[in-house]
């Protein structure tokens, strides 16, 4: 991650918005990731959704709110 990257995010460019959240892509759904077991007894993992665009969202607005003061 650069300066130049969180610099954009900072101002909303969607690219720069994409590119960190494929940077954290791996750390967010491994926080989401749950087993279950289905009927037939095997153990599948899934992804919560939900949850993982809540975290991403709130990954988005820390760095457009908390770091804005760190750039500008």
């Amino acid at each position: 991650m650069s300066y130049l990257l969180i610099q954009q995010v900072v101002c909303g460019e969607l690219q720069a918005i994409e590119a960190i959240l494929h940077i954290y892509d791996r750390y967010i759904n491994s926080m989401v990731t749950f087993e279950m077991t289905d009927v037939n007894g095997n153990t599948i993992q899934k992804i919560d959704e939900d949850m993982k665009i809540q975290i991403q969202m709130k990954l988005i607005e820390a760095i457009q709110t908390k770091w804005r003061n760190l750039i500008v």
